[in-house]
């Protein structure tokens, strides 16, 4: 029998329940951030007033997972790493938190759509050049709140044995480890709405209309649809064809339908970003948080993980003071200037 079937064996019935539903917590506390998360004009799941304090609240219970799985696991290395995931990650909100308060001073707000909104026009106009020393703070707290190197102590293997999911398996192991590259993307995804204009292209593009309306073709359109394939492919195939004698017909007809499918789907969606504002923002914000995705891999290919005494003081004795450094001139900058 296998040390997850002794563990499962051990459980009670409501240490059991807990054990399933804990990466169920994890993962879902992961999911409900994205449903404040503007991805483009309108398109976003709620708008609230208080955007940024639901997404705060709702990533905070995934500690609430992690002790659940640590501690149902009846295995006291995963109680360990429960419990210094929780102590990391609690230890990690308070700078987190405290690095966006200057932002919110500026901004007014807390409704991530209107933060957005506030940083149109040049790239100049993104909160990152007004609170470089929060972005600084936030990167950083946000890298350890989602686990990742230099600061996954909470998983870390070669440390205390896969930390609270020593004793998971199977879907219960994948879902933890779903959230975890969920949270990337939604770290990412809140770097880019708060510092980098979120949807906001990093100039002024200018407004182009195109006349061509493919829904006013009506029954032509079908016709055009039908034939566009057999005449696109004939047309781009036919050079590979004449050219090279040794070529075989159907060889130059596949390579015609690829390419015509290729110079379709660039059409469509160069139309998609000039006609619909949603696309091209879409396009962007994208862009742009899958750059951080990127930063994020990179950092685990090159960075060392650093000890649990080190984690826990640079987040006491640096972050914390820098963030709080961060609030006081912010505030005084607006108290002076609004004097």
């Amino acid at each position: 029998m296998t040390a997850v079937g002794r563990a499962w064996g051990r459980l009670t019935l409501p240490g059991k329940v807990v054990f399933t539903w804990a990466p169920v917590v994890v993962y879902g506390s992961s999911v409900m951030t994205l449903l404040v998360i503007p991805f483009a004009p309108g398109l976003y799941g709620q708008d609230f007033s208080l955007g940024l304090l639901f997404f705060f609240a709702m990533g905070g219970l995934a500690v609430v997972g992690l002790l659940m799985g640590g501690w149902a696991s009846f295995n006291k290395y995963s109680l360990l790493g429960g419990l210094r995931s929780a102590a990391q990650i609690i230890s990690y909100e308070i700078p987190l938190t405290l690095s966006v308060v200057g932002l919110l001073i500026l901004a007014g707000t807390m409704s991530l759509n209107t933060i957005v909104e506030q940083q149109s026009g040049w790239f100049t106009n993104w909160y990152v050049f007004r609170q470089p020393l929060g972005f600084v703070v936030f990167f950083i707290a946000a890298t350890a709140e989602a686990n990742r190197t230099p600061f996954d102590l909470a998983e870390a293997d070669s440390e205390i044995v896969a930390g609270y999911a020593t004793e998971y398996s199977g879907m219960r192991f994948g879902f933890f480890y779903f959230a975890e590259f969920v949270n990337v993307f939604i770290v990412s995804a809140l770097t880019v709405v708060l510092f980098f204009g979120g949807w906001q292209a990093p100039f002024p593009l200018p407004h182009v209309e195109l006349a061509l309306d493919p829904g006013s073709l009506g029954i032509p359109l079908l016709f055009v649809i039908a034939l566009a394939p057999v005449i696109g492919t004939l047309v781009l195939g036919a050079p590979f064809y004449l050219l090279r004698s040794s070529m075989r017909w159907w060889v130059a007809l596949i390579i015609g339908f690829v390419l015509f499918n290729v110079v379709m789907v660039l059409g469509l969606v160069t139309w998609a970003l000039i006609s619909f504002d949603w696309a091209a923002g879409l396009f962007w914000f994208l862009g742009k948080t899958y750059a951080f995705v990127y930063v994020f891999v990179w950092m685990r290919g090159t960075l060392p993980r650093v000890r649990i005494d080190q984690l826990m003081g640079f987040a006491w004795k640096w972050l914390l003071p820098a963030s709080l450094l961060n609030l006081f001139v912010t505030a005084a900058a607006v108290v002076i200037v609004g004097s």
